[in-house]
């Protein structure tokens, strides 16, 4: 691979980050920054880790003190997630509403797809123990699934990584070699398409004031029940986290959930200009 060649993948890996939540020991901090490192993954974000920083991350990153130093620690995953476009959520285990589901190989194509035309991209890990939980795995557009041997699924949290990393940049390594990114005003469609796009998508810190706000219409027009919402609120999540709202679509979007809030409490009253707007 020629040097440009190598930027080009570099530069598409950069839009890439790792995002641990809740580890516990801190030798797989260290084990997952040289499975980045190897692959040519930068950027780490510990969600409340147990331990840091602690001598075990430097034993085990071997050679990876760079990427050690840009490490970014935050309390929650929104915090980690709040300027990203896509998110995967990684997990192993079937969910009381199947969300659209990725083998690591397809999810990997996705992520670099979308990091061709300047997208930020998560990949979030879970706890050792338990992985993420349902709230969290709620937050991702995909859930990601690694088709490990069903009699013995076992991969610990660093491993995972390293078969993640490894996907993304053969991805990103494919991508370069065929030439077939899709420039920066282009969106991709779900039938492999792509056309002109004339507004840039919102980042999932824009989509979690979105949620509050359509549950909170939702509820005044006494269509969602605050006291008994049951699988609404998670359903709805998953109906927008398939679809990527562009700027225009969200602000579209919270205006007439303000309209119909207005209505249903009777604040809103029409103005000259909108009595006429459909003359």
């Amino acid at each position: 691979m020629n040097q440009f060649d190598q930027n080009n993948v570099s530069k598409h890996l950069e839009h890439v980050r790792i995002v641990m939540v809740n580890t516990t020991l801190p030798a797989n901090i260290g084990s997952a920054l040289r499975a980045m490192k190897t692959m040519g993954l930068s950027k780490l974000v510990l969600v409340a880790p147990k331990t840091y920083p602690h001598p075990d991350i430097d034993a085990l990153a071997a050679g990876a003190q760079d990427l050690i130093e840009k490490i970014e620690i935050v309390e929650t995953l929104e915090q980690a997630i709040q300027d990203c476009h896509i998110v995967f959520g990684t997990s192993a285990r079937s969910r009381t509403i199947p969300w659209p589901l990725l083998d690591v190989r397809p999810a990997a194509t996705e992520a670099l797809q979308a990091a061709s035309k300047d997208q930020n991209i998560a990949i979030v890990f879970g706890r050792e123990d338990r992985g993420l939980t349902n709230e969290e795995l709620a937050l991702a557009n995909y859930h990601l699934t690694i088709p490990v041997n069903p009699e013995y699924g076992v991969l610990n949290v660093a491993q995972a990584i390293q078969v993640v990393c490894y996907e993304l940049r053969m991805a990103a390594l494919e991508q370069n070699h065929s030439n077939t990114e899709i420039p920066n005003d282009h969106m991709q469609l779900k039938q492999q398409q792509s056309m002109e796009w004339d507004e840039p998508l919102v980042t999932q810190q824009q989509m979690e004031e979105f949620y509050p706000h359509l549950e909170k219409m939702l509820t005044d027009i006494e269509f969602l029940d605050p006291n008994n919402p049951r699988l609404l609120p998670l359903r709805l999540r998953r109906l927008f986290g398939r679809i990527q709202l562009d700027r225009m679509e969200y602000h579209l979007l919270r205006g007439i959930f303000s309209r119909a809030q207005a209505l249903a409490n009777g604040s809103w009253k029409k103005t000259n200009k909108e009595d006429h707007s459909h003359d």
